[in-house]
C-alpha cells in the first residue's frame, strides 16, 4: 500500500511539473506569437514606406532629368 502511495505521488508530482511547464511553453508561445504579429505590421509599415520613397526618388529623378533636358536644350541653342 505505502509503494502504491509513493508511486502515485510520484506520478501527481510529475503530471503536475509537466502541465506547470505546459503552461509556460503556452504563455511564451503567446507572447512569441504576439511578437510576430508586431514585427509583421511593422514590416509591412517599413515596405509600404521604401515603396513610397522610391516611387518619390524616381519622380524626383524624372524631375531631374526634364530640368536637365531643358538646361541642355537652351545651351544648345
Amino acid at each position: 500500500m505505502f509503494d502504491d502511495d509513493k508511486v502515485l505521488n510520484t506520478l501527481t508530482s510529475k503530471v503536475n511539473d509537466l502541465l506547470a511547464r505546459y503552461d509556460d511553453l503556452s504563455r511564451a508561445n503567446e507572447e512569441l506569437h504576439n511578437q510576430i504579429v508586431t514585427l509583421k505590421a511593422q514590416n509591412e509599415a517599413k515596405t509600404n514606406q521604401i515603396m513610397r520613397l522610391e516611387e518619390e526618388l524616381n519622380k524626383k529623378n524624372n524631375e531631374a532629368d526634364d530640368v536637365l533636358k531643358k538646361i541642355e536644350a537652351v545651351l544648345n541653342k
